[in-house]
Formats: structure tokens, sequence, C-alpha cells
């Protein structure tokens, strides 16, 4: 592990996505309460949740641009600037609050995530290219770690800059200031990051579904359309969830005597410690289940989690 986070490359990857996380996660909580702030709230708040997760579906598309790009890390860094650009000419608009202008926010939003998914692809070829075979998970697991840190700490301080300043703009302008951060750190560690394949690729000799059938034969004992169902149903409930408590929070904040921004806050801290918790805890009760009573498991969680806020109400009302 010390010598990993010696490596330039990963120093250079990790502090440029220190900032792009701190300033996307900042803004997603601001989008939300932004989107609270319109009358008919439960509609633009179901807007901001679906286009959230649309970026996702584009990901083949994103990937196969990313690997057809020349000179990749000036257009990891270029991403960066447009990222920005697109950020400074949203924080000029924001505080008109008409609804031409919501669209218009939620668009620039789309696009700037659209955007970063392109960029995390580069970043991945670059990873590949710059980083030998068996350092790369540990690479990309610090990277990954990097982000999640950080995003409960960006959407904390976007509920402070809102329910200090109440400026939806200024925190378009910290957003873009994050990711001029980003690209300058990117640009200082230029050669660390420079996609030169200096770690020589191995020869595939089979077809890719082959190569993935084998592969989750062997880690996970499953076909490979089974074992994708699975995580599919898994991502649909996770988005599903966090959609659902998104538009939920709007009517049940106010019961529970705290701000929407507030509640969502929590909601993601948990979520976070959740993950850093699965991630660095061995041999617990959850670590010896299959991969269908893992599934049975995260399908249930999120149905004790619905009946407990939906029966909260209730139950508070009848020993108030």
């Amino acid at each position: 592990m010390p010598k990993i986070l010696k490596n330039h490359t990963l120093q250079t990857i990790a502090s440029a996505n220190f900032f792009a996380t701190l300033g996307v996660s900042i803004f997603n909580i601001i989008l939300l309460t932004y989107a609270k702030s319109f009358p008919n709230p439960h509609w633009f708040v179901s807007v901001v949740s679906i286009v959230t997760v649309v970026p996702a579906a584009f990901g083949g598309v994103t990937g196969r641009v990313a690997d057809q790009t020349s000179k990749k890390t000036n257009w990891l860094v270029g991403t960066k600037l447009i990222q920005a650009g697109l950020y400074l000419v949203l924080a000029q608009i924001i505080n008109q609050r008409t609804v031409f202008i919501f669209y218009t926010i939620v668009v620039i939003n789309l696009f700037s995530d659209i955007i970063g998914n392109y960029a995390g692809n580069l970043l991945t070829i670059v990873i590949q290219d710059r980083i030998m075979g068996e350092d790369r998970q540990q690479v990309m697991g610090i990277n990954t770690s990097v982000g999640t840190i950080m995003e409960p700490i960006g959407q904390t301080l976007g509920v402070i800059i809102i329910s200090q300043t109440h400026n939806y703009a200024l925190a378009g302008v910290i957003n873009a200031v994050t990711f001029i951060l980003s690209a300058v750190c990117l640009t200082m560690g230029y050669h660390a990051v420079l996609s030169t394949k200096k770690v020589a690729p191995q020869p595939v000799t089979e077809g890719v579904w082959q190569v993935i059938r084998k592969v989750m034969i062997k880690t996970t004992g499953m076909g490979a359309v089974s074992y994708l169902g699975i995580i599919m149903i898994l991502n649909g409930v996770s988005v599903g969830l966090d959609a659902i408590l998104n538009l939920l929070f709007i009517d049940l904040a106010p019961s529970l005597n705290i701000d929407y921004s507030f509640a969502i806050l929590l909601i993601n801290i948990v979520y976070v410690m959740g993950s850093v918790l699965g991630s660095i805890t061995k041999d617990t009760w959850i670590d010896h289940l299959d991969l269908f009573q893992l599934l049975l498991v995260t399908l249930g969680a999120p149905v004790i989690a619905y009946s407990t806020l939906l029966l909260y109400p209730k139950i508070n009302t009848n020993f108030s």
C-alpha cells in the first residue's frame, strides 16, 4: 500500500477526483433543493431524480468514444474545463427561478454528467496504460474511495451554502472552481497521466463474451446472463430508492422537523457509511451469503426502509 500511495499517477488522478467529486456532490444536493423551491415540487424533484440516472444510459457510447479518442490526456483535462464553463453559464441564470430556466439548468447538469462519464472512461484507460496489472485494482479502489468520502463532504457544504446564503449562483461558481482545480491537478501531473501504453496489453485469443462468461463462472459460480441480470436488478433497486426518497422527503421532512436538504444529506451519509463498512469489514454474517441470498437482503432492506418511513408519521401522531 505505501508503494501504491507514492505512485505519481495515482496521486494525480486522486487529487483531480477529489475536486471534481466535491463540485458534483455540492451541486447535486443543491439542484434537488432548487427543484423543491418551485410550485408542485414533486414534479420538479422527479425530473431531477430521473435526469440524474440518464447519463448511465450513455455509458456504452462514452466508453466507445473514449476508446477512439486520440490524445486522451488532453481531452481529460479539457473535459474539466468544459464542465467548469457549463457551470459558469449556469451560475449566470439559476437565480431567475423560472420553469424555462429550471429545464435549462437540468440540461446543463445532464451534459456535464455525460461529459464527466466520458472523462471517467478516459481515466480508466489511462490507469490501464500507466499502472501494472497487479496494482490496478488497488489504484482504482483508492480513487473510488476518494470519491466516496468526498461525496458527503460536498453535500454538507452544499447544505451550508444554501442555508447560509440562499444563493444558488454561488453554488454554480464554486462548482466551476472545483472543476478548474481538477484540471489544474491533471495539468500539473500531465506526464504522470499521459496515455502512452507503458504497460503492454495481453493478447486476446477469445471473444469478449466468452471471456466474460469464464470470468463470471470463476468468480461467482453463475452464468454471465444470470449474474448480469441480478446486477441490473440491484442497480434498479438502488436507483429507485434514491428517486423515491427524494420525493418522499418533500412531505416527510416537515413532519420530522428537519430541512429537506438536511434529510437527503443524512440519507446519503448513511449510504456512504454502509459502503465504507462493507468495504473494510471482514468475515461478517453477510460475507457468508451467496449471491441469491445477498439479492434477497438487498431487496428486503428498501422494503424495511419504506415501511419505517411510511409508518413513522402515523406512529408519531398517535404518541403526540
